[in-house]
């Protein structure tokens, strides 16, 4: 799996028009990681990012829209996920648990958390 700092260099390179004030390294790194599992039909993953990009879909009961690494403009689902985690960094529960059971059934929620947990420590480990 691509690292997020290996991900950043290369996209940014390539789709250097594109980067701006809105740019999010998170963002990029799901955007990489979706469109790799949709280009390899990958279904089943170890990695945390992986799992939580497959678990998604199941666990909002639709499918999920991620725009290609480097666009500007953000589908409703990759708001939401940057919404969360920046209701987890500030540690403002109240807005966290609002956001994520407007999107999905109280029983998906733990999962849901646990991945999203499990996916973004592994992400803010690698800087």
């Amino acid at each position: 799996m691509v690292s997020r700092h290996a991900a950043h260099a290369y996209w940014s390179r390539l789709w250097v028009q594109h980067m701006d004030v809105s740019y999010d390294p998170l963002l990029e790194t799901l955007r990489i990681v979706a469109a790799h599992q949709a280009e390899h039909k990958i279904t089943t993953s170890d990695e945390p990012v992986a799992k939580l990009l497959i678990a998604l879909p199941r666990l909002l009961a639709r499918a999920t829209e991620f725009n290609p690494p480097g666009q500007a403009e953000r589908s409703f689902d990759e708001t939401w996920l940057l919404a969360l985690s920046s209701a987890l960094r500030m540690a403002d529960a109240d807005n966290y648990r609002f956001l994520l059971l407007s999107r999905m059934a109280a029983q998906n929620a733990s999962e849901f958390h646990f991945l999203f947990r499990q996916a973004l420590t592994l992400l803010d480990e690698a800087g």
